[in-house]
């Protein structure tokens, strides 16, 4: 009813201030988070990467196309009035306005942050320093802090746990724009939207009021650990251990290696929520045997749990979003959801992260588009077929040839 507008004005009043000031922060940290040398200063071999493709990045970033991706939000799938017929008392009422003003500030986010981060993030990339620190690339850790600072980790959720409560739908729409702008920088809050996901759909209410606020407001980030060494995608081989601790009901003690765990350890946020795949003492033989953990990298005493990175991938175009090989300890751990389900359970997890895929196809078609286009219109050879188009120049651009048009 009419509190039910109230509520709703005001929380977009909030969202407005917020991209407002979204829009402000990004403005005053480009040029600081733009990857470069300290003039004067003698450089190692990453300042001197990061220096010489600093202007090259500069001008050949991501610029958003917004002409398309209106015409797609309004002429072909009216999301306008889309989001005049959901229900304003689980979502909060979203008009063109508040579309138009997420789009807006992450336009600015991700032209004037993101992008001039990507290729230092793959040049540079994450390193690994001991079993608790991985230092990710220059500027990823600055940009995270202003992401979450300014509510965006939050956009999409509950607001019960401090979400903004607006539809999912506009969050994939974001989520385009930074993919291609930077899709190895996006792996850290895509995959904590996997975990929280996964916590919302099946964890208790103690876990949910323990651990979503945290990951929904960017204070936590959380990561999806499946396979291991000896599995691949055979996740019936799954190894690891979970042991009910004696004297404390709930908890369990986590015992494995688990693999190509993306995000799985950085200096982006303190605290790492992985959701681990485990089997319990005489659980069944393979995926009916396997249950679903909540195991961070720190309680919440602020002490390590039993658990560190042993190593990271060289992953190829995934530089800049460490690729991780975990080793449990006897970490201590919390059940998601019912024992022997877990498999069924991360499969929530698991579709976030296709949804995830499909995004990243399209901003890869979108940014590999934009870079030859640029290149199409400078690269010459030979003239035009109907005519010379450039008669100053030695030869006509590519991009007036037909093959190169279609």
């Amino acid at each position: 009813g009419e509190v039910g507008k109230a509520l709703g004005l005001e929380r977009r009043n909030q969202i407005a201030a917020a991209t407002m000031r979204s829009a402000l922060r990004v403005s005053q940290r480009a040029h600081r988070l733009r990857p470069q040398s300290a003039p004067g200063a003698p450089a190692s071999v990453a300042e001197a990467a990061r220096g010489a493709l600093a202007a090259a990045v500069s001008s050949r970033a991501y610029h958003a196309p917004l002409r398309e991706m209106n015409f797609l939000l309004y002429d072909v799938h009216n999301f306008e009035g889309h989001y005049k017929g959901l229900n304003e008392e689980v979502l909060t009422p979203c008009d063109r306005e508040t579309v138009d003003m997420v789009v807006d500030a992450t336009k600015t986010m991700c032209e004037d942050v993101l992008a001039p981060l990507n290729e230092g993030g793959d040049r540079v990339g994450s390193v690994w320093k001991d079993p608790n620190t991985v230092v990710t690339a220059p500027g990823f850790k600055d940009a995270y802090k202003m992401y979450a600072e300014n509510g965006w980790q939050a956009l999409s959720f509950p607001e019960q746990y401090g979400g903004q409560g607006l539809p999912m739908s506009l969050a994939l729409v974001q989520s385009e724009m930074i993919a291609a702008a930077n899709w190895t920088w996006l792996m850290f809050p895509g995959l904590s939207k996997g975990a929280i996901n996964t916590i919302i759909a099946h964890g208790s209410e103690d876990l949910k009021d323990e651990w979503l606020p945290s990951l929904i407001s960017g204070e936590m980030t959380g990561t999806m650990c499946l396979t291991e060494p000896q599995c691949g995608s055979d996740l019936g081989q799954v190894t690891t251990k979970a042991v009910p601790i004696d004297g404390a009901e709930g908890e369990y003690s986590i015992s494995g290696t688990k693999i190509f765990i993306s995000c799985g350890e950085h200096d982006m946020t303190d605290n790492i929520v992985h959701c681990v795949l485990a089997r319990l003492p005489d659980a069944p033989a393979g995926t009916a045997g396997i249950s679903l953990f909540l195991v961070p990298k720190r309680l919440k005493t602020g002490e390590l749990n039993n658990l560190g990175t042993s190593r990271i991938e060289d992953k190829m175009g995934c530089h800049g979003s460490p690729t991780c090989q975990l080793e449990f300890e006897g970490a201590k751990g919390w059940l998601i959801g019912t024992p022997n389900r877990g498999l069924n359970h991360m499969f929530t997890f698991i579709n976030t992260s296709r949804l995830g895929t499909a995004v990243q196809g399209i901003a890869a078609a979108e940014l590999a588009f934009q870079n030859s286009l640029w290149y199409a219109k400078e690269r010459r050879s030979m003239r035009s077929l109907s005519g010379s188009k450039e008669p100053d120049q030695v030869a006509d651009a590519i991009i007036h040839q037909p093959s190169v048009r279609t």
